[in-house]
């Protein structure tokens, strides 16, 4: 503890007696930033007694934001009372960071190995840190008797961080010497290390070689090779002699002996004993691949054993299999079930190998449905006979008696808050007794309590069952033991980010009970800002029944730099560059910049993003671009600005407002435009847009449930110098899971738009219209091939079944109707287009990967049948 520390701890509860005069005034002095943000930690009140523990917890609390070096408490007799005054003496905060002398790290390169940050608060032990940090680097580039000391030169409010460096000499390796490797390998390994001989000493290239020797003795079969490396040290001469040891262990193959197994299992049994260097739990893992794959072909007897035996040159590793004869399934059989029981599809199939993982897992989900029907005490035995090419395995139900819940109360010491109280839960009287129910509402109950402030809560069931055991009466009795109150958060770690960014995502309130989901939540929102490295929330308890919540943070670096290069066919040579910078002014704002140049053309894009629009949860977005390119049938220039601002409504809507402005130009038209990318076409927009949008799915990328509604309108305006028309979008999605692995999904979408104006012309400018065909509307047809030229309304439907064959891949069936119209006045359900197919997915980390064919079901002269489209994410 800092002696500072420690004398306001002591003035708080020394020299403050039990019979103190009432506070007349409390004051709290130092810069007036600090002053601003710090004195709501101060607890004490005026008119009341001074209070020696109310003292004692705001110096705690103020030394928790790790911004103060000292707190000094005074109090002062006055006419009426005790005046109390707290002097906040702040931590110098970062200026720049020196070397003395500079010859071996200079003040940027200490900066980054130290981690230390412009204007973050440095105490003692931060620097001491620093210090060590520089010091172990120094001794891994060969310094092996480096001092660091670290100093601070104070300027006011900020400091300059010094490290004295005693370098002393840098060692060099004398020698370099291998004890220990096979003959046959001596010379290649002694190559890469002899290398270090001459050089200065660096413990990681040291290591980093031991490890290239012995991964090359493990490619020459040595699987359980180790290399070591030693090192004597020589400080008069600053010399130092490695010494790398080797035990290569024997040459080991593998070999099996049994029935045949496929190159796959194989060579994955072999990467197991190599990556485990052939330890006996690596070797013991092997085994049991083996003897998965045989059961898994309906080898329910399959046994496979490892030894190790002396062959010519090294060691033989031999796994031996005992496959017995392969038994597949005649028939699956269910006895005994009561009727009415809604059965769990089953993985075991007849005429498919008997496989006892499948069969216990069939087991465990017929037993799970028998209690889920109210049997609390089923069993269900599975009857597989022994030997047999093919055999019957027979599910033979034990269900036991049915119990009904008679009556069902949840008893609380404590009455809950109605807006804390539990959704749903799912014991009710009349329904079937389930443990699981009982498992399941008791957590809900925890959790409300616990949401509500009772941290101490105990949740016991007590059952009554009638005479004859088939109905129970279920109490869930609540003990909710004292309530825990927040009495002040303390923000911590703060460098450049307003505190009103941070409080503004906090969910626990001063003042009001400490929630287990409040503070879950508050955590998971400052994380998800993206400003900090590490958010922690902790308990100080302050008083029986209240406690101080200190949100602890690290902020991560606000830069962020990415830049590539590549080549292509049209552009040649291309390079781009991104800048952005996060937490503009503290506030949480963001800004971009992206160019990209090459030899046919650039673009330049720059955003900005505010957040928090006029003091409430409302998002601003200026988007600006400009770019052009020189293409081999035309030129163009297009620039255009968005200014897009979005509301939450609640947690599902949401509305958005935008202003766009865009131009796009050519010239030297070789070939027109709608021949090769309509983008590209001369259009200007210019005018507002709004959407709305509804969103209850439970997963944007990939979902399962819910429903997804969006509406969008656009109007552009000659007055402001854009094309006059005005166009809307509306779309719907429905998505349901069916069976655990079967969902179904169905959308639809339709578009109208027209023209403003009497010489106009009636179609929207190209851009704009209305297409349809490719992988994300009609499948089947090219992108845009349904209407080549486009239209002012579109119309189109579609509904997919997906089932999940694994973790990460499905398969779908899929059908879709629609068609494009060149008026609005011009749509007719009779012309519509229609077209059927199957498709993949996998999921992936960037989201679906999609493999769909589609196949047209009205084909029209000249159309091709079907068509593949590869693409990332669901069509809907």
């Amino acid at each position: 503890m800092r002696p500072a520390r420690l004398l306001a701890l002591l003035l708080a509860a020394g020299r403050l007696g039990a019979a103190e005069p009432p506070v007349v005034d409390v004051r709290v002095e130092g810069p007036a930033e600090l002053r601003g943000r710090l004195s709501r930690y101060v607890g004490l009140e005026t008119g009341a007694p001074l209070d020696a523990e109310a003292v004692r917890r705001s110096v705690e609390r103020l030394f928790a934001t790790g911004e103060l070096e000292d707190v000094q408490v005074e109090k002062e007799p006055a006419a009426d009372g005790t005046r109390v005054r707290f002097v906040l003496v702040p931590l110098p905060r970062l200026h720049g960071v020196r070397t003395e002398p500079g010859d071996v790290l200079d003040g940027g390169d200490a900066r980054r190995i130290a981690g230390l940050r412009d204007r973050e608060p440095l105490d003692a032990v931060r620097l001491d840190r620093a210090a060590q940090a520089l010091a172990l680097a120094l001794e891994r580039r060969g310094y092996l008797e480096a001092r660091v000391s670290g100093r601070l030169e104070r300027d006011g409010a900020r400091a300059d961080a010094v490290f004295a460096i005693e370098a002393g000499r840098r060692a060099r390796v004398s020698s370099v010497r291998l004890r220990g490797a096979p003959a046959a390998h001596d010379a290649r390994l002694r190559g890469p290390l002899l290398a270090l001989q001459g050089r200065h000493e660096s413990r990681s290239r040291a290591e980093a070689v031991a490890e290239d020797a012995r991964r090359a003795l493990v490619v020459a079969g040595h699987w359980r090779a180790k290399v070591d490396v030693r090192r004597v040290y020589d400080p008069a001469a600053a010399e130092v002699a490695l010494e790398f040891v080797a035990e290569a262990g024997p040459r080991l193959v593998l070999r099996f002996q049994g029935p045949p197994l496929p190159g796959s299992v194989r060579s994955r049994v072999t990467r197991l004993v190599v990556d485990g260097r052939a330890a006996t739990d690596a070797l013991d893992a092997a085994a049991e691949q083996v003897e998965a794959w045989f059961a898994s072909r309906g080898h329910r007897g399959a046994e496979t054993r490892w030894s190790e035996v002396a062959a010519p040159g090294g060691q033989e590793l031999v796994y031996a299999t005992s496959a017995g004869p392969a038994t597949r399934l005649a028939a699956v059989a269910l006895e005994a079930f009561p009727p009415g029981l809604a059965l769990p599809p089953l993985a075991s199939r007849a005429d498919a190998p008997a496989r006892d993982a499948l069969l216990e897992q069939d087991r465990r989900a017929l037993e799970a449905a028998l209690r889920e029907h109210g049997h609390p005490d089923a069993a269900v035995e599975l009857d597989l006979p022994e030997s047999g090419d093919h055999v019957t395995a027979t599910f033979r139900a034990r269900p036991g008696r049915r119990v009904i819940v008679s009556a069902f109360e949840v008893r609380p010491d404590v009455p809950l808050p109605e807006e804390a109280e539990p959704r749903e839960l799912r014991l009710r009287a009349g329904a079937p007794y389930r443990v699981t129910d009982v498992a399941l509402d008791r957590a809900a109950l925890l959790s409300a309590w616990r949401n509500a402030g009772y941290q101490q809560v105990e949740v016991t069931p007590e059952l009554a069952f009638a005479e004859d055991g088939q109905a129970v009466a279920v109490t869930l009795a609540v003990a909710a033991g004292p309530r825990t109150f927040v009495d002040r958060i303390v923000v911590a770690g703060l460098e450049r980010t307003r505190e009103e960014v941070v409080r503004r995502e906090l969910q626990l309130t001063e003042g009001a009970p400490l929630g287990l989901a409040d503070a879950i939540e508050s955590q998971r929102r400052l994380s998800a800002l993206g400003l900090f490295g590490r958010v922690d929330l902790a308990e100080v308890e302050t008083a029986a029944g209240t406690t101080d919540v200190v949100v602890q943070l690290d902020e991560a670096p606000r830069t962020t730099v990415g830049y590539g290069i590549g080549f292509g066919e049209r552009d040649l040579l291309r390079a781009s560059l991104e800048l952005g910078r996060r937490n503009l002014a503290g506030r949480d704002r963001t800004g971009a910049l992206f160019l990209r140049g090459s030899y046919r053309g650039s673009r330049l894009l720059g955003s900005y993003r505010e957040p928090f629009l006029f003091g409430s949860r409302r998002e601003l977005l200026v988007t600006a671009f400009r770019e052009e390119e020189d293409r081999d049938n035309f030129d163009f220039r297009r620039m255009g600005l968005s200014v897009q601002v979005a509301q939450a409504i609640d947690a599902r809507l949401s509305l958005v407002g935008r202003l766009l402005f865009q131009d796009t130009d050519t010239d030297d038209v070789v070939v027109p435009c709608d021949e090769v990318d309509r983008q590209f076409c001369d259009a200007a927009v210019t005018g507002p847009s709004v959407s709305l949008v509804l969103d209850e799915r439970d997963d944007a990328l990939d979902p399962r449930r819910g429903f997804f509604l969006g509406a969008d309108v656009l109007y552009s305006s000659r007055l402001l110098g854009g094309d006059n028309f005005l166009k809307a979008f509306a779309q719907a999605a429905v998505f349901e899971r069916l069976q655990r692995r079967l969902s179904f999904a169905l959308s639809a979408r339709v578009g109208l738009a027209r023209t403003l104006g009497l010489d106009e012309p009636l179609l929207l400018p190209l851009p704009e219209r209305f297409f349809a065909g490719g992988d994300y509307s009609l499948r089947g047809f090219a992108p845009d091939a349904v209407a080549p030229k486009g239209g002012n309304a579109l119309l189109l439907g579609s509904g997919e079944l997906r089932f999940e064959v694994r973790e990460r891949a499905s398969l779908a069936a899929f059908a879709d109707v629609g068609n494009v119209y060149p008026l609005v006045g011009d749509v007719s359900l009779r012309d519509l287009r229609y077209a059927a197919g199957i498709g993949l997915r996998y999921r992936s980390p960037l989201g679906p990967l999609r493999l769909d064919w589609g196949y047209k079901l009205n084909r029209r002269p000249g159309e091709s049948r079907s068509r593949f489209h590869v693409t990332v994410g669901h069509a809907f």
